[in-house]
């Protein structure tokens, strides 16, 4: 039998037929593709357009964005080219959202027609937020964190979050009897770096409670930190997850200049704000966001890429993204976003250049 099972195999070989597939490399039947992440803080949004072609990706200038919510007609995005110099064209547009909206939004150009909608998702109201300073290890990096435990109630039904957190810094340059100069104050607004990967809910029992080399070697990074109610469904729920105090923390000595908006025409701002000094104010916040499916969806998805790439790896299946627009491609997503502020800080430095 051994001695059959060879020649079997050499008779399917020969047998065996295959197909040749040849792959177009012509460019035609341009597609638009259309991408947006928004959420119900901001008022100001972006879409980001562009034709995709087999071989690039060019440029969508010129387009019409209109926004409706609710089936009403409310804004029409206007093209910000000057101030995302470096990315396809943006469109903007200024709106507001809330639970239950339904949100569409819709390009034209010539024959070029695409379209999404998505429900705005409901709310979660976060109850308390403690903070602490612990030290982990993880592999063999021992590092400190400042560490948030974070409490709520899981929403009716299924549900879908995300979680990161917002640095919020108030620079107001004073005068020399120490009065704060109105037209020189400006905001500034940083996500930091969030760690979810030690608690089990976020990392959804693949994070860095695992220990094992293997495991993390294997894992999907949540580079999104989003995750699912599965394990918490209907109660209430303690998350645990890590920022570096220097994501928290003001410094003890002035670093940099922020510019105020009323000095961004100026050839030469520093020269001034140099010598003023300044006093500074930081509000930390936690962010818990509620997102629909298909936003979780797509977060996953980006997580696989994120840990994976796009190489060719036999050890994974190939990442497909999720796709909500009508007449083109891309994700348009929505989220709401319940902020929890956890830290206040104030500091004044004394002049750069004296």
């Amino acid at each position: 039998m051994r001695k059959l099972i060879p020649i079997l195999m050499t008779a399917f070989l020969a047998a065996a037929c295959y197909e040749e597939i040849l792959i177009p490399t012509e460019d035609k039947d341009p597609v638009l593709v259309m991408n947006a992440q928004m959420d119900n803080l901001e008022e100001t949004h972006v879409v980001n357009l562009s034709r995709s072609l087999l071989s690039k990706v060019e440029p969508f200038p010129g387009a019409r964005v209109s926004v409706y919510v609710n089936g009403t007609l409310v804004a029409e995005a206007m093209k910000m080219v000057e101030k995302y110099p470096w990315n396809r064209p943006a469109y903007a547009f200024k709106a507001t959202f809330k639970p239950g909206d339904e949100v569409r939004i819709e390009a034209t150009k010539d024959a070029f027609n695409a379209s999404a909608t998505v429900r705005v998702p409901p709310a979660v109201a976060v109850a308390s937020v403690d903070t602490s300073s612990v030290r982990m290890t993880y592999l063999d990096d021992t590092s400190d964190y400042l560490q948030l435990k974070v409490r709520f109630k899981d929403l009716p039904g299924d549900s879908w979050y995300g979680v990161d957190h917002r640095v919020s810094d108030l620079w107001e340059y004073l005068d020399e009897e120490g009065n704060v100069i109105p037209e020189y104050t400006a905001v500034s607004n940083s996500f930091g770096s969030i760690e979810t990967g030690y608690d089990p809910v976020i990392s959804e029992g693949s994070g860095k409670t695992s220990g094992s080399d293997f495991a993390a070697l294997l894992s999907v990074e949540n580079t999104y930190n989003c995750f699912s109610d599965s394990p918490i469904a209907g109660k209430e729920c303690t998350l645990r997850v890590m920022t570096y105090p220097w994501n928290v923390y003001l410094n003890d000595f002035r670093y940099g200049l922020l510019v105020p908006e009323a000095m961004q025409d100026d050839p030469d701002p520093w020269s001034i704000l140099v010598k003023l000094p300044v006093r500074v104010r930081r509000e930390c916040f936690f962010r818990l966001r509620s997102l629909d499916f298909a936003q979780y969806h797509y977060l996953k998805a980006l997580n696989n890429l994120e840990t994976f790439g796009t190489e060719m790896n036999f050890l994974v299946e190939p990442t497909t993204l999720p796709c909500n627009v009508e007449g083109g491609l891309g994700f348009v997503g929505i989220e709401t976003v319940t902020e929890f502020p956890y830290a206040r800080f104030e500091r004044e430095y004394e002049p750069m250049d004296t």
